[in-house]
């Protein structure tokens, strides 16, 4: 009986062991299951700010290609305007070099006239009777 008393105490030393071992684990996964939770809560908050943060960027992203395409349509504008400008001022260019042009073969022509109507009156001058005049 003794012998049995001496086993019963063994096993239940063994077991107080195992129960405090387990209740070191347990104390330990419970620890661990709370550090888990809170990162992963943190975890959970920068994943909130991420998408809050990727949000505001579609939406500037969006903003800014609107501006973009609005700069685009606004320079494609000037540009169409400045090239009628340009046809514009070609056409004046063009314009002026012809009236040059004739303004040049006029001159040409009244001072070819000029120079004929000079030699006519000097032939008219010289039959005229009288002294010569200079």
């Amino acid at each position: 009986m003794l012998q049995d008393l001496d086993f019963l105490a063994a096993r239940i030393e063994q077991m107080v062991k195992l129960t405090r071992q387990l209740q070191a684990d347990r104390t330990a996964l419970q620890a661990r299951v709370k550090a888990l939770e809170t990162e992963r809560d943190q975890l959970g908050s920068q994943l909130q700010q991420r998408e809050t943060e990727l949000q505001a960027m579609a939406g500037n992203l969006a903003d800014y290609e609107a501006r973009i395409k609005a700069g685009q349509a606004q320079a494609s504008q000037v540009q169409t305007q400045l090239q009628l400008e340009l046809e514009q001022y070609r056409q004046r260019c063009s314009d002026t070099e012809q009236q040059l042009q004739k303004s040049q073969q006029a001159t040409k022509q009244l001072s070819i006239v000029s120079e004929e109507a000079r030699r006519q009156i000097d032939s008219i001058l010289t039959r005229l009777p009288g002294p010569p005049q200079e």
